[in-house]
């Protein structure tokens, strides 16, 4: 469980967070070992090992892509290592939103040939010195309707932060079901186009919505476990990822 006063933290930024895709440069020395004391301090979903470095543009090949001061990399295996590495930097993406520093998750740059780990490359958090807004209205969210992502009633203000998730290429892949102490969370099953397209980000972005998942409970006053049941119930076109079950505190 995120503790409480990280919890409050990170919550507002769920609604305020942008991504920055241009840098003015380099955050300063306290706030770099601001962003690394905070990785040592994030919350894991699963037991699955995922490890997070800070590294710079020279250690990135970023290809077309315009090249950010610094980069988070992020190791994990298997979708359940991504789907962890995904949970736990989002926490890291609201963190460095509510410091004022720009960020934006990049899935097309890869690791430099020196950047080596026993792990399998997941994913960059890319952040700096923002050269534009890192704060947006909750007016500027492109995001579904929450009728298309739960079919769960009387939780809307527990599940906008779910809503307003980043996914790579707003593909928005989660459906909720449930409600009445549990909230079953399922990933849409990409058609061929899509699997070659964003297929690899899924699970990280199922990570990301959990993220806001737990943190949206925990702020509406619940106390949450996850687990992935042995026989969930199938939902059509979907893939069962796991559940929170919830109650008041």
């Amino acid at each position: 469980m995120i503790k409480d006063d990280v919890m409050k933290e990170l919550y507002p930024f769920i609604f305020r967070r942008k991504s920055t895709r241009k840098y003015t440069g380099p955050v300063g020395e306290k706030e770099l070992n601001m962003v690394s004391a905070s990785l040592k301090e994030l919350e894991p979903l699963l037991s699955s090992e995922v490890e997070l470095k800070i590294v710079g543009r020279d250690d990135v090949r970023t290809g077309m892509q315009r090249p950010a001061p610094h980069y988070i990399a992020a190791f994990a295996d298997g979708d359940e290592g991504k789907m962890n590495a995904g949970f736990m930097l989002q926490q890291m993406d609201l963190k460095l939103s509510s410091m004022g520093i720009g960020s934006c998750w990049q899935g097309i740059p890869s690791p430099g040939g020196h950047l080596k780990s026993e792990l399998e490359f997941v994913i960059f958090l890319a952040f700096g010195e923002a050269g534009e807004p890192v704060h947006r209205s909750r007016s500027e969210f492109r995001r579904k309707p929450l009728s298309e992502i739960t079919d769960i009633t009387g939780m809307d203000d527990v599940l906008e932060a779910v809503r307003l998730a980043p996914s790579a290429v707003n593909n928005q892949p989660w459906y909720l079901k449930g409600g009445d102490g549990e909230i079953h969370v399922y990933c849409r099953i990409p058609g061929p186009i899509k699997r070659r397209l964003v297929g690899r980000w899924n699970p990280i972005d199922m990570g990301i919505t959990l993220a806001h998942l737990q943190i949206s409970l925990q702020h509406h006053g619940y106390r949450t476990g996850f687990r992935v049941l042995e026989d969930p119930m199938e939902l059509k076109n979907f893939r069962y990822t796991g559940t929170f079950s919830y109650m008041e505190l």
